[in-house]
């Protein structure tokens, strides 16, 4: 990572056309206990079937980022989105790039500016 910064912003939209480029069909469904996301490190997207990516994050363990909860998903029911158009994709972190996932998070949401984020933002 001798170039830092630069590293960085190509790592980040990397895994932004990772998580575009995963198509609706091969997320992960929405489940009770999210067994099926990974356990590990990553960066995610709330996508919907038609609308596109509604929201960015990250976590050290995905899976267990669901299963307590996610404003996301409560956003989406509440804009009556049925559950079987909604779905997760995950790009995993390799360990090199997890100390960075705030970093890559950010410049993510800042290229991408998911609707779901920006209501954080209005919410701060």
């Amino acid at each position: 990572m001798d170039d830092y910064p630069n590293s960085l912003q190509a790592e980040a939209l990397r895994i932004l056309e990772v998580l575009n480029d995963i198509e609706f069909d091969n997320c992960f469904p929405l489940t009770r206990d999210f067994s099926d996301l990974p356990p590990r490190p990553g960066i995610y997207a709330v996508k919907h079937r038609t609308q596109g990516i509604l929201y960015i994050g990250k976590s050290g363990n995905v899976r267990s980022r669901f299963r307590g909860g996610h404003k996301a998903l409560g956003w989406a029911l509440i804009d009556r989105m049925s559950p079987d158009d909604i779905r997760i994709a995950v790009a995993t972190l390799p360990f090199k790039w997890i100390r960075l996932s705030l970093q890559l998070e950010q410049i993510i949401i800042r290229q991408l500016l998911p609707p779901y984020n920006e209501r954080i933002a209005m919410e701060d």
